[in-house]
């Protein structure tokens, strides 16, 4: 049971890795980068800033991809701690959480597109200018619209993924609780987005970005630090029966 245990353990510290290891890269990709060179609604700014820092952008764009990478085997090793809890929600969650990494790295090229448009090549010279900076901006548009797609499926392995937490016990159910708040606000925030965009205000994005960290981050580091909760107590009961 001890062997069992340590070897959960280091499955849940593994798992906790990659979640973070994801987060930074991602982080680094939407959170400062893209904030820093996208000016919402100028095109004429976005692409003076793209041009001016384009190796930036392109560690941005590799950012993402990585983080990608990480996303894949913090799922493949969730799956593997969590199966034995319920097969059903493990499949779920790791099948949402892989249509989410390949939503994500097929939308990269909305990325790469938006850049290639800026980069004055010979057969661009049939656009004007004014043109080419619409279609860099059409190209960012559809990347965010993307990303809108990949979080209903963030959110389906949120709330699967807070679901099992809350079977398992091996790690506080308050965690799981929050997870499944943030992914039923990653579904809030993508519709309210395509069903009602003319009313839709910039703080339920962030709202939504506040509910997930919630639970997302302290449960990185409950899984790097603790791992998974001793069992051996359950086990007495069992024995004493």
């Amino acid at each position: 049971m001890e062997q069992e245990t340590n070897s959960l353990k280091q499955t849940a510290r593994l798992a906790g890795l990659f979640y973070l290891l994801q987060v930074l890269t991602i982080g680094f990709n939407l959170g400062y980068v893209r904030s820093t060179l996208i000016v919402a609604g100028d095109a004429a700014a976005t692409a003076a800033n793209i041009t001016a820092n384009e190796s930036l952008f392109r560690m941005a764009m590799a950012s993402n991809i990585v983080s990608q990478i990480f996303l894949f085997f913090f799922g493949l090793t969730i799956f593997k701690l969590f199966k034995g809890v319920n097969k059903t929600l493990a499949t779920v969650f790791l099948t949402s959480l892989l249509l989410s990494v390949g939503i994500a790295v097929v939308n990269s090229i909305n990325n790469f597109a938006a850049l290639l448009v800026l980069s004055n090549a010979d057969y661009l010279k049939a656009f004007q200018p004014e043109q080419l900076k619409a279609l860099m901006m059409i190209f960012l548009r559809m990347s965010n619209s993307g990303i809108g797609l990949l979080e209903v499926f963030s959110g389906i392995f949120l709330v699967s993924l807070g679901l099992l937490i809350i079977k398992s016990r091996y790690i506080p159910r308050i965690l799981g609780v929050l997870l499944i708040i943030g992914g039923g606000c990653f579904q809030i925030n993508t519709f309210t987005k395509i069903l009602i965009p003319q009313f839709y205000p910039a703080i339920i994005t962030q709202l939504t970005m506040y509910s997930t960290a919630l639970g997302g981050i302290p449960l990185i580091f409950w899984l790097l630090i603790k791992g998974v909760k001793e069992q051996q107590p359950m086990v007495k009961i069992k024995a004493q029966k």
